[in-house]
């Protein structure tokens, strides 16, 4: 990623009401930042972590209403750069009941998008990023005292530690109790 402005990339974050939309018990723009924070404190590039800040932008499998259009994605590449846009994309495209349950088990991946029911076989390279943003997602709200059973979590996250590095692994047993290096 080269000359991203990251306050022009939080500009056009609050523009679509990130600060006003309420997620859990604070902003939904809280959430994206600590988001990236913590991809960046793993030693993320900064395509990830960007992508990190942006992964809620095209809403997420029963969560997060869209903020972006699929027909702007341009714009979205333009102003992140093309790398953390097709990261946010993927996210927000899982269809999860299909994928989760093909993780874990060393075989290939196929994802299903689900805007356009679309199905192919995921990369390794994106896979890991999917998993990292997966990962930061799932415990900066976790670590930021989101109430809820997070023993899900802690199963996909058991499925997918090969994936990650060591630091994923160490915020998510402190975080939520289980220990993911071994």
């Amino acid at each position: 990623m080269t000359n991203i402005d990251r306050n022009a990339v939080v500009q056009f974050l609050e523009e679509r009401g990130t600060a006003r939309i309420k997620l859990h018990h604070r902003s939904l723009l809280d959430h994206l930042a600590g988001t990236e924070q913590l991809l960046r404190s793993w030693g993320c590039s900064d395509d990830v972590a960007i992508a990190g800040l942006c992964h809620a932008v095209y809403g997420t499998d029963g969560l997060v209403a869209p903020l972006v259009e699929l027909a702007d994605r341009p714009k979205l590449s333009a102003l992140i750069g093309e790398a953390a846009e097709s990261a946010v994309h993927l996210y927000g495209c899982c269809d999860r009941k299909f994928v989760y349950p093909q993780l874990g088990n060393g075989a290939d991946v196929t994802w299903r998008d689900r805007f356009t029911g679309r199905e192919w076989v995921v990369g390794a390279a994106e896979l890991a990023t999917f998993t990292l943003l997966t990962w930061a997602n799932a415990l900066e709200a976790a670590g930021a005292g989101t109430d809820g059973d997070w023993s899900a979590v802690s199963y996909l996250f058991l499925l997918t530690a090969d994936l990650v590095g060591p630091q994923p692994k160490q915020a998510a047993t402190e975080i939520l109790g289980v220990d993911f290096a071994a």
